[in-house]
């Protein structure tokens, strides 16, 4: 097994027997590295034929695989050939293994590789500054085509026939066809390209030319003969975490021959492709995470008998941690709830819609609110991010009567806008949901009468501001409900958050903004 050990500037080969080796500082150490980041008894290697694995045996600084960190508890990984693996401050490679017979018959002599991280020279770097604006125009461009539209502008760069990028769905997947350019415009067919080349360019994030297709050790084959070929290059997309595919090019034009220059045209251009297909890619699942949240929250409010009930949430981000619901109970109570979770995109948005099906879950049960919101932090003070929590303000509703009793977790209390003009509070019962482990609620009453209009609602109404300093505060949100006697609640809900948008001066909120109204209606 031949491995290459880069440390203190030096290049040392390694060759290992089958067998277990200790990687480390100690002494005893059958692989002895002298980085200070290194720890004594640092990691495992075990090779068994042309296998080769590797385990972290609690190193400080850590062992990552390609990039990817090895925790003690994953046990061995194995290290495929061309692998890169990082222990502390020193860097073993793999070499990769000669081809086997087995390899696809085009499995031919490379005659020239490059490594992204190593620069670009004087020559690739002037031609790729000359290109800089149409690349810039492609990468920002919102088009689904990217794929071909980046084969057809790489043609511009290099003088080939056939243009083909490659791609994974994911990590382990297979590549596919995702974009292609051809001279003659006509449809590429398969590349079927040598278990040599995928290895060096998916394992070892490694560009590969083949010069001179003719001057192979192997001979090529079939398709290569029957397209004639001169010269091919192989390079990753790279999308600063992960190779997601291979950007291949080929030409059969006579007296053509791609050359080291053409290799960093060609791979500097793949790897700000692969990180913009990467950005699309999170955009796409955003856009999906968002679709998700969003139909978490109730598609329509329950109607109950002499109350009108609206509500509206505004995120400030594609998904948020902000939360309204309202369902009736199997006693026709009306369970209503409004939640923030601290913290802003994909972390508060899962715990968002935890909280959501937990109260959907929990709401059916016939539990007083308090029981509901016990429940609620037990399951996620265990499964929550120490820094998060939820503050919830959860209230049932008896339309008989309009007693609403309530559980306030750390929430904005609520404001009730009184027939008679009174403004009530209702304030915390108990500190927010999953920031204390024993933490406990007391439930409060208040009384809806005829006539009284219940606004809830999140710290994104008086905490919006431009500059952390200047605060909208409630006055604004408190003159909109004392004003809103026999108006529909919509108008009272857009006159709120026109009020917020006006204080931004049309700049975007940097929270999410959420408002439910509950009016019993007047006798």
């Amino acid at each position: 097994m031949d491995l290459i050990i880069e440390q203190g500037g030096h290049t040392t080969p390694l060759k290992l027997a089958d067998g277990i080796h200790l990687v480390g500082r100690a002494p005893q150490s059958s692989v002895r590295l002298t980085d200070p980041q290194v720890s004594g008894r640092h990691a495992r290697l075990r090779v068994d034929g042309s296998r080769l694995f590797v385990s972290d045996l609690g190193s400080l600084n850590g062992t990552e695989l390609d990039g990817s960190p090895i925790l003690p508890a994953q046990g061995e990984l194995e290290v495929p050939p061309g692998s890169t693996l990082i222990l502390g401050g020193v860097t073993l490679r793999r070499s990769l293994d000669p081809a086997s017979p087995q390899d696809n018959a085009d499995n031919m002599t490379i005659h020239g590789t490059y490594d992204p991280a190593s620069g670009v020279s004087p020559a690739a770097g002037s031609r790729i500054m000359g290109a800089l604006s149409g690349l810039f125009e492609l990468l920002t461009a919102e088009d689904d085509s990217l794929e071909d539209k980046a084969c057809a502008f790489i043609s511009e760069l290099v003088s080939a026939d056939r243009i083909v990028m490659l791609e994974d769905s994911g990590e382990g997947t297979t590549l596919e066809k995702v974009g292609s350019w051809t001279r003659t415009k006509e449809a590429t067919a398969d590349v079927l390209l040598s278990s040599n080349i995928v290895s060096r360019v998916m394992a070892g994030r490694t560009s590969v030319l083949l010069r001179d297709v003719r001057e192979a050790s192997s001979p090529p084959s079939e398709s290569m003969l029957a397209l004639n070929l001169c010269s091919a290059m192989a390079v990753p997309l790279f999308d600063n975490r992960r190779v997601r595919g291979i950007l291949y090019v080929d030409t059969a034009q006579p007296g053509t021959f791609f050359g080291e220059v053409e290799l960093q045209i060609l791979t500097a251009t793949a790897n700000a492709v692969g990180v913009k297909l990467h950005n699309r890619s999170l955009d796409r699942e955003l856009a999906t995470a968002s679709r998700i949240q969003r139909a978490l929250l109730p598609s329509a409010l329950p109607i109950v008998s002499g109350y009108e009930l609206h509500a509206r949430l505004d995120m400030c981000r594609a998904v948020g941690g902000d939360l309204y619901h309202a369902m009736t109970r199997n006693r026709d109570t009306l369970l209503v709830a409004v939640g923030d979770v601290a913290g802003k995109g994909i972390p508060a948005a899962l715990a968002m819609s935890a909280c959501m099906l937990l109260i959907s879950t929990l709401g059916e049960i016939s539990s007083q609110v308090d029981a509901i919101v016990n429940l609620i932090h037990r399951q996620l003070w265990e499964n929550l991010a120490p820094e998060q929590f939820i503050t919830l303000f959860l209230g049932e509703l008896d339309p008989e009567t309009g007693a609403l009793t309530y559980v306030n977790a750390g929430h904005e209390p609520p404001l009730i806008a009184r027939a008679n003009g009174r403004l009530d509070r209702l304030g915390p019962t108990g500190p927010p949901v999953a920031l204390l482990p024993d933490s406990q609620w007391i439930m409060e009453q208040a009384t809806l009468e005829p006539g009284d209009l219940l606004a809830f609602f999140s710290d994104g109404i008086p905490e919006a501001t431009l500059d952390g300093e200047d605060f909208l505060g409630l006055q604004t949100l408190r003159d909109t409900l004392a004003s809103g006697k026999g108006r529909p609640l919509d108008r009272i809900c857009d006159e709120a958050f026109s009020s917020v948008r006006d204080f931004l001066k049309g700049n975007p909120p940097s929270d999410d903004v959420t408002l439910m109204l509950l009016r019993r209606t007047p006798s």
